[in-house]
């Protein structure tokens, strides 16, 4: 199921043949465009499941069906799984990855949307400052300025309240933030010597035994309704994963973290599509904003390819 959905949808010829006309920076960031995208429609998702669902078992059940939809590959590729390089790291990503996903839920679960968006901006920071330590990433004046813009852009748009009584939630979404910047200089570094299947099942399988256990204690038997819920969490998640990790291969770190400034205009869309939620001037102009500072690094890439 998991080969035919990215066979389909990842690797159709002509969408292929269009990419590969892209330079190496506009891939990574077109990657990054739709990865971040399919994750925002995740997030409304479990914002829903979360009135009535435990954080650990919403997480349980996208660890799941990941796992189910990697199974063929993973038996395809077992010889490799049990070959692993940077071992470490994939431990460190693994930490990482569990810290964003649990607290990201958390926050987005309990603090206004726009506030739970702000803070998972911060991302972008950190990632710029891990990659310009653990790998010596470049951060050039003009990318300092794109993080700058896209965060005003931001600002703009969700005019966070941030009240006292949402603190607590805030503080998790930092460290969501945190742990969602370890997991992205991971597998930056790890994508370039390991296949992505290794990237997915390890993290799937590590993560999905972590929430396990509490999951047994906090178990609600789901509705057809959520069912089919907490289905797309795990299949559309494991689609965006699989894009997300594709995005590193082509691009340094920073570059496609900047991208996740777009997910604030994807989030007006479906504010308009689906809660009928039309936005104000401010935030037609910030979207603006945010939309130059996310594709800036892409036209400076052309630009530098065309002298």
């Amino acid at each position: 199921m998991y080969q035919f959905l990215v066979k389909n949808t990842v690797q159709h010829p002509r969408v292929l043949q269009l990419f590969d006309t892209l330079s190496p920076t506009s891939k990574g960031v077109t990657l990054a465009l739709i990865s971040t995208a399919l994750f925002t429609i995740v997030g409304v998702f479990v914002r829903k499941l979360s009135a009535d669902y435990d954080t650990f078992q919403v997480l349980f059940f996208r660890q799941l069906i990941f796992m189910l939809m990697l199974a063929p590959a993973i038996v395809k590729n077992l010889d490799i799984l049990l070959k692993p390089n940077k071992i470490p790291l994939h431990i460190l990503r693994i930490f990482g990855a569990f810290t964003a996903l649990y607290f990201g839920f958390i926050t987005v679960s309990n603090i206004p949307f726009a506030d739970a968006t702000a803070v998972s901006f911060l991302q972008v920071l950190f990632v710029a400052i891990i990659a310009r330590i653990a790998l010596g990433e470049q951060v050039t004046g003009s990318r300092i300025f794109t993080i700058v813009v896209g965060f005003i852009g931001v600002m703009m748009v969700v005019r966070p309240t941030f009240e006292n009584s949402q603190l607590i939630f805030i503080l998790s979404g930092v460290l969501a933030s945190l742990g969602a910047a370890v997991a992205v200089i991971c597998v930056r570094k790890v994508a370039q010597s390991e296949p992505k299947i290794t990237l997915m099942a390890y993290q799937a399988l590590a993560i999905g035994f972590i929430a396990l256990i509490p999951t047994l204690f906090l178990w609600r038997t789901p509705t057809v309704e959520d069912f089919m819920l907490l289905l797309m969490v795990g299949v559309i998640s494991s689609i965006a994963q699989y894009i997300g990790i594709s995005a590193y291969k082509w691009a340094q770190a920073n570059i496609i973290a900047n991208v996740e400034y777009v997910k604030i205009i994807y989030s007006l869309i479906i504010g308009m599509v689906i809660f009928a939620e039309v936005p104000d001037t401010w935030s037609i102009i910030g979207a603006s904003v945010i939309l130059a500072s996310a594709l800036s690094p892409m036209m400076w890439s052309h630009y530098s390819r065309k002298k």
